[in-house]
């Protein structure tokens, strides 16, 4: 997606940015590259099974004498030069060539891992960053409801100063409650900022004031509470981690590898062909006396041949790779198996704060509507003039802080839910 649809859209919704985010990124398409070489190996492999041609030709002169047998001296000036195609096929390699194929599609197939492991950490962070927006975006709005209550408080309380029936130590504690409510506004709409900003950048796009995102999501209208099964859930994890497939790859690799290098232990089998012809002129009997092409054609021959070569001694140089290779192999299955040891551990502590974070969604929805019943009869005894305006400034400044605590409790149950869920099964539903 270009930089002018994302001027001529308005607005975003999580799986735009997240499609946007992954198109963007620079990563990915270093990612992807590495794709296209791994690609390009399996080719090269693929192609040493063909013979291979080669076409050669020379030409050269000799000047001077030289002396027979006899002690003869004689000019021995010449002009020649040779012409001909070569060729080689390898007829036995003990799968050398069929297990280096299988190898580089191994590879190949590991580095798609990779990019499903890059893609989706990039999927994560999009979403944390389009949640964490939505959550400055749903606090600033109660820090604007606090900012209009302290405004229209001080609005009346400036009316009752003026006609002498409230005292300047009340007046200026409603200004000085309303201008700390205006840096706490202006403090929030910096947060949604700083929040769109760090969203923009993950999304490897230019800040820009057309760009903003769906507020509309589903999933916060209603929350419900989810229960999952450890075990299953393990289950699914392991079955959709790239990082474990990525290993398994690995490890096959390896295998392969390994009868590729076993394989240099056996004797191989080599086809030759040669075509070609030679030109040969006596410059001491005068130059062009034999024609060039009647020569090419009387002396045109063909070879065919067989190399064999069989290993003695190679100083255990083969004995030392299967060794090597061996200890990859080792050092694979280690990693797996911290692979899903850590999958094990990131599950139970996603599931641990998912459980804490629903239970704490609970008492919050609670204690916000006890605050709101404290307020409500705050506001009255105030307006009554049973306690004081520090007293009701009080009171709604701990309703703004048990609003803003749901607020967060119900974003972090929220983000805890999607990540479970995309993590066990790779989609994201909202």
């Amino acid at each position: 997606m270009t930089d002018k649809v994302l001027l001529a859209q308005q607005t975003f919704d999580l799986n735009q940015c997240i499609a946007i985010a992954l198109e963007k990124n620079i990563t990915v398409d270093k990612a992807e590259l590495d794709l296209d070489n791994k690609n390009l190996d399996v080719k090269s492999y693929k192609n040493e099974r063909l013979p291979n041609v080669n076409g050669f030709t020379n030409l050269y002169s000799n000047f001077g004498q030289s002396q027979d047998i006899f002690g003869n001296n004689a000019r021995n000036d010449n002009f020649n030069g040779t012409l001909g195609l070569s060729s080689s096929y390898s007829i036995l390699n003990n799968g050398k060539l069929r297990n280096s194929i299988k190898k580089a599609k191994m590879e190949l197939e590991a580095s798609g891992q990779d990019l499903a492991l890059l893609k989706r950490e990039i999927t994560l962070k999009t979403i944390q960053g389009y949640l964490n927006v939505l959550l400055q975006k749903e606090i600033c709005k109660s820090v604007d409801t606090a900012l209009l209550f302290a405004q229209h408080q001080l609005q009346k309380i400036q009316k009752s100063t003026d006609l002498g029936a409230t005292s300047l130590t009340i007046l200026y504690e409603a200004k000085a409650n309303y201008e700390r409510e205006n840096e706490k506004n202006r403090q929030a709409h910096y947060t949604i900022d700083k929040a769109m900003l760090e969203l923009e950048q993950i999304m490897a796009i230019e800040p820009d004031q057309n760009f903003e995102i769906n507020t509309e999501l589903q999933a916060l209208s209603s929350l419900p509470e989810s229960n999952y099964k450890s075990s299953d859930l393990y289950a699914s994890f392991l079955q959709q981690h790239p990082g474990l497939k990525k290993y398994a790859l690995l490890n096959e690799a390896l295998q392969f590898d390994q009868k590729a290098i076993k394989a240099q232990l056996y004797p191989t089998i080599d086809a030759n062909l040669t075509l070609g012809s030679f030109y040969f002129n006596n410059l001491t009997t005068s130059f062009g006396r034999l024609p060039l092409f009647n020569q090419l054609q009387n002396n045109f021959s063909q070879q065919i041949g067989l190399t064999i070569n069989v290993p003695i001694f190679n100083k255990n140089a083969v004995k030392i790779a299967v060794q090597k290779n061996k200890i990859q192999q080792a050092e694979n299955v280690k990693q797996l198996e911290l692979e899903q040891l850590t999958i094990k551990q990131d599950l139970a502590k996603q599931l641990l704060d998912l459980d804490n974070y629903q239970k704490q969604y609970k008492l919050a929805t609670n204690i916000l509507e006890v605050t709101k019943k404290a307020f409500e009869l705050s506001l009255k005894s105030y307006e009554a003039g049973k306690i004081s305006i520090y007293d009701l400034n009080t009171s709604r400044s701990n309703l703004l802080t048990a609003e803003s605590e749901l607020i967060q409790t119900k974003y972090n149950t929220l983000f805890t839910q999607i990540v479970v869920q995309y993590l066990s099964t790779g989609d994201i539903k909202l």
